[in-house]
């Protein structure tokens, strides 16, 4: 566990931001583990400890054997039934939902096809019933602190309204914002789904934490998103990384005609090639190759762009589209990029797949719990996640398509274990 540095001499609320950090890792250890991690005073972290016990943020765990003198001591941990947050990734075509413990620990997780001809309102109440349901009926009592949902359209700055949406016209403004709100009656967040995908690749993927890195969304939309130093940048319109709207050089489509899902299918049938999915070309590349070469020169085009524009050391693809895109031909885009513009970007699929807008949505719940809470952007950030355990416990969750009527399917998680136990 990375140690968190603090002195006596910092104000209450720094010395508890700091033994919150060190527990919010998830690992029980007792008083004296903490003094060491924080650089503290006894006296300090007693009383920190007793105070967050009062609040029932921190529980007794199990007794440890200490070396050398002294009597035994007892383990302490964070309280992970603490609060629930939650992490809504609502695309085009379906919308996923993720309720987790106040550790990032999922508890329950559901996908459902997205009510397409819904409107504001209809949307909104749909969205709520979803998450009101889940943590009604698998929640175990423990109350929901926050949502983030993730958004197929271009967010603004302030999270406030959606300018436009290519795949979902009707969350376009604020009614849907306000809407759905309201009716979860808990703080609610709602962000660019590229943004909070790179999000979920920073803090549960492998991407470095210090280089430049790009996301590419290829779905039913095509989005992206860029992390310098660690931080997803967010514009104040929102339309920072919208490469999907460029027009291709020397023709009437944009990139995101050929590298988006629903556009690619339009548009191989504007050329008399009809065919249900995306990933119907891709399957038959002896047949379709004209079709693939121009997508995988949009996708090279793509690239360079990001390229120039950031010098990423890494850039992602993420989403169903992006599958189609074997590690050869990736590798040969990077290095086509590299001779034509000089910058060298590892071009690779994402580690966590379509689970990343998921993760980066829970993530951004997690944040603002945690702030909450009272731990400050500093420590937040020093918080040694156990990234292996979340990844796992969420697809332990496995989802399956809705029984015909039903409109949705949920399965619970793996038994909720008492995180005391694993140590």
């Amino acid at each position: 566990m990375r140690g968190i540095v603090a002195t006596t001499s910092l104000p209450r609320t720094s010395n508890r931001s700091a033994v919150l950090a060190a527990l919010l890792s998830g690992v029980e250890m007792d008083r004296q583990q903490l003094i060491a991690d924080t650089g503290l005073s006894r006296a300090t972290v007693f009383r920190i400890v007793d105070d967050l016990m009062g609040e029932s943020l921190v529980r007794e765990g199990r007794r440890m054997l200490r070396e050398g003198p002294g009597r035994q001591s007892t383990s302490v941990g964070f309280n992970d039934r603490s609060a629930l947050v939650c992490g809504i990734d609502l695309g085009g075509t379906n919308c996923r939902v993720v309720v987790a413990d106040a550790l990032g620990r999922a508890v329950i997780r559901s996908r459902d096809a997205t009510p397409r001809d819904a409107d504001a309102d209809e949307l909104a109440a749909w969205v709520a019933g979803r998450v009101t349901d889940l943590v009604a009926r698998y929640g175990g009592g423990v109350p929901l602190h926050t949502v983030t949902i993730g958004l197929p359209g271009v967010v603004t700055g302030d999270g406030r309204s959606v300018v436009a949406s290519h795949n979902l016209g009707q969350i376009t403004g604020t009614r849907f914002i306000e809407a759905v709100s309201a009716l979860l009656d808990v703080p609610t967040a709602v962000g660019n789904d590229s943004n909070l995908a790179l999000l979920g690749e920073l803090q549960y993927g492998s991407l470095p934490d210090r280089e430049t890195a790009v996301l590419l969304a290829m779905g039913t939309g095509l989005g992206s998103a860029v992390s310098l130093e660690g931080q997803v940048l967010v514009g104040r319109t929102g339309l920072l990384g919208e490469f999907g709207r460029l027009p291709l050089p020397g023709r009437e489509q944009r990139l995101r005609d050929l590298l988006s899902g629903a556009d690619l299918v339009a548009y191989a049938r504007g050329r008399g090639v009809d065919v249900p999915t995306a990933q119907t070309l891709f399957a038959d590349p002896e047949t379709y190759a004209d079709l693939l070469a121009e997508v995988h020169g949009a996708l090279t085009h793509l690239v360079t762009v990001v390229a120039l524009a950031y010098e990423p050391s890494t850039v992602v693809l993420t989403g169903g589209f992006s599958e189609s895109f074997g590690a050869g031909l990736l590798a040969g885009i990077s290095d086509r990029v590299a001779d034509t513009v000089g910058v060298r970007s590892v071009v690779r699929r994402s580690d966590l797949g379509d689970s990343a807008g998921l993760l980066g949505s829970m993530a951004a719940s997690l944040g603002r719990l945690y702030e909450a809470l009272g731990v400050s952007t500093e420590h937040s950030a020093s918080i040694a996640v156990d990234r292996d355990l979340v990844v796992r416990r969420l697809a332990a969750c496995p989802t399956t398509p809705g029984a015909p009527g039903a409109g949705h399917d949920t399965t619970p998680g793996t038994p909720h274990d008492d995180p005391m136990a694993e140590g």
